[in-house]
């Protein structure tokens, strides 16, 4: 009788360890469950701040960002001509470096396509330009964009009120880059 009773407290043991196996397999998928719902809330949440980010402010490349800004002054006029488009075009590729610079300018012009004017596009991109330029480099966004706002080969060398004024915010967003050029 005694190894019955052995035998049977034996499997009563087994099947006590089995049911607490099973309630802490349990009770892991629970947590790894727990787990994947907050690392889930953690990728929707830093998804949904980079989705209500401004798309200009997703800018990283400077020069994408100049060429935006030049597209954005000259749109000021109205809608841009064929003359504007190339010298987008000129001076993306030959200021800007750029090696496909009709491409360059088509992304540029999707960028600033909602905008009404190139103050607005100048407050999304001044904060990048000012973090990745130099004093330098800012000077230089400056004649370009005053040169964008002017045209290549006008002869016309007055810009536009809002033009004016896009340009001396550029230029107060900027510091005063005169004295930064000359300290490099």
């Amino acid at each position: 009788m005694h190894i019955l009773i052995a035998i049977l407290s034996f499997l009563s043991f087994i099947a006590f360890l089995i049911i607490r196996a099973n309630y802490t397999v349990e009770a892991m998928k629970n947590l790894s469950g727990e787990a994947a719902g907050i690392r889930g809330a953690i990728r929707r949440f830093f998804f949904k701040r980079k989705a209500n980010t401004h798309p200009l402010e997703l800018i990283e490349d400077p020069r994408e960002a100049v060429l935006a800004l030049m597209v954005a002054i000259m749109k000021d006029k109205g809608d841009l001509s064929a003359e504007q488009i190339a010298d987008l075009e000129y001076w993306a590729e030959y200021r800007l470096n750029y090696n496909n610079p009709a491409d360059m300018v088509k992304l540029a012009r999707w960028h600033v396509r909602d905008h009404v004017e190139s103050g607005a596009v100048l407050y999304r991109l001044s904060k990048g330009l000012t973090r990745n330029c130099t004093g330098e480099q800012r000077a230089d966004i400056i004649n370009l964009v005053e040169s964008a706002a002017k045209g290549r080969r006008s002869n016309k060398k007055e810009l536009t009120e809002l033009q004016a004024h896009t340009v001396q915010q550029l230029k107060y967003r900027f510091g005063d880059v005169s004295q930064e050029t000359h300290l490099h």
